[in-house]
């Protein structure tokens, strides 16, 4: 059985949706990221031989997403954030990133296990200049889950 070539994936727009909340639309996916720290173990032998290096799992960190949109004039991030930064165990919650094509239609989806808002920016603009202010948000995760 043949298969053909895997298209890659072309999002119009970027999607979160999470528990109780209307959902959010992004123009920009900075990126999804998970990482495991290497950790060099060295074994030297009691009587001569090679020193052995090794790279061994470390410490890991949560996976983040960072998505940008342009400032719309809702509080709700914020608001969220708010609650993290209180350490309020209710600004946990669990959503779905989708990446959509212009139609709408689901291209590929993420489910976003414990997540909260651990940054928030919003851009630099000067007085007078014809951009879009950006908004830039980080959701750090328990578990980034591909559906």
């Amino acid at each position: 059985m043949t298969q053909g070539t895997p298209q890659a994936i072309s999002a119009a727009r970027f999607v979160v949706s999470f528990d109780g909340a209307a959902p959010a639309y992004f123009s920009e996916l900075s990126g999804i990221t998970s990482e495991v720290e290497p950790t060099e173990y060295i074994v030297s032998p009691a009587r001569g031989g090679d020193v052995i290096h090794t790279k061994q799992f470390g410490k890991t960190k949560p996976p983040t997403v960072t998505l940008k949109r342009g400032v719309d004039g809702t509080a709700f991030l914020f608001a969220w954030h708010a609650m993290a930064r209180k350490g309020d165990p209710g600004a946990r919650m669990s959503g779905t990133l989708e990446l959509q094509n212009a139609a709408g239609v689901a291209q590929a989806s993420y489910r976003l296990l414990g997540a909260w808002p651990s940054k928030v920016e919003v851009g630099n603009l000067k007085a007078g200049a014809s951009e879009i202010v950006l908004e830039t948000v980080t959701f750090t995760c328990e578990e980034v889950i591909p559906v």
